[in-house]
């Protein structure tokens, strides 16, 4: 990549392979790694080595799933997933072929390759479940259907596996935030002020235990790491929730910034949408990109709702960020996740 050198302080356009546009990408079959039938003979050989042990979904490391070919080739995505376009997606694993329980050993273990699994809310889930549970009052998008607007999770890789698709719909929807920084220079440069200053972002009630409703410090959506690369910490529901709280409102022109963005963000040829099919493997660098999901139809039948994995891993070997995305008091370890509920 290369460096954008001050491009935060001289709002300055950003350039290098992470700053790219969903029209610069054609068919599918261009950006995604399929699996070859050695990788899938060392996956399965490793799954089962894992599972011999018996070892937590949270203790498993790259040496718990020996990969001899594969594990080279997916460090070397690993400056995909960091330096490059920040997304990856992998296919070809047979889910019929696997246990439930199984297909959780393969996608912890191949995402070990990658950073620290971390738990992802108070009940301790190194692994979440993205499955619609109808549950009144969740505060937490990837338990409840429908459309999820364009954010990041506080992790800096997160890592989705299909286990189900939906009826129909539910597309992976994702967008560089080098292009959406770009746009705001080149359209909009009266709206990145609140951008760069941030917000006091609101912290979910079941996760933030005994912490307040709102971060002590503003959180900025867009920041520059040490390594030059951008920042970005885009929340929009975290966002509003928190300037809301007590019956605050958002300044009008951080209003206007964070629909701009949104707007940015779903704009043809900006975004690139993913259809998930059974079997995909999709890593995004939560640091460098924003995701979000598409309304969907889904099967009525508990057993056949659109059900997918999910991962937050840390990456203690990237550079460390001028500003961790830090939403609750206290992080899981590797410097993120949310601590299991005492």
């Amino acid at each position: 990549m290369t460096r954008a050198n001050g491009y935060l302080a001289d709002r300055t356009a950003i350039t290098g392979p992470m700053a790219w546009k969903g029209s610069d990408y054609g068919a599918r079959s261009e950006w995604e790694f399929r699996f070859t039938p050695q990788h899938l003979a060392e996956i399965e050989a490793a799954a089962k080595h894992l599972e011999a042990r018996g070892l937590a979904l949270s203790e498993v490391t790259p040496e718990d799933f020996p990969l001899p070919t594969l594990g080279a080739e997916l460090r070397t995505m690993d400056e995909v997933l960091r330096s490059g376009c920040g997304f990856a997606l992998m296919t070809g694993i047979d889910v019929d072929r696997y246990s439930e329980d199984v297909m959780r050993l393969i996608f912890v273990g191949v995402g070990s390759y990658f950073g620290t699994s971390v738990s992802q809310s108070h009940r301790g889930d190194y692994l979440g479940d993205v499955i619609d549970r109808s549950e009144a009052g969740n505060e937490r998008p990837y338990r409840r259907g429908g459309t999820i607007s364009m954010h990041r999770d506080p992790s800096d890789i997160v890592g989705l596996f299909c286990h189900r698709n939906a009826k129909e719909g539910g597309l992976s929807r994702i967008a560089s935030a080098a292009t959406i920084w770009n746009t705001f220079v080149a359209e909009r440069p009266d709206l990145l002020d609140p951008l760069i200053e941030g917000f006091q972002f609101y912290r979910p009630t079941a996760d933030r235990g005994a912490s307040p409703a709102l971060t002590p410090v503003n959180i900025p959506v867009f920041a520059e790491d040490d390594d030059g690369q951008v920042h970005c910490s885009y929340i929009p529901e975290l966002i509003r929730s928190g300037a809301q709280h007590d019956g605050g409102t958002l300044d009008p022109c951080a209003e206007d910034a964070l629909s701009f963005f949104e707007a940015v963000a779903n704009r043809d040829g900006v975004f690139l949408d993913m259809e998930f099919r059974p079997g995909d493997m999709q890593f995004l660098n939560d640091r460098t990109t924003v995701h979000g999901r598409t309304d969907y139809q889904d099967w009525p039948e508990l057993a056949r709702k659109r059900h997918l994995f999910r991962l937050w891993l840390m990456c203690p070997h990237w550079s460390a960020p001028t500003r961790r995305l830090h939403i609750f008091d206290h992080a899981d370890r590797a410097g993120g996740g949310i601590p299991k509920a005492a």
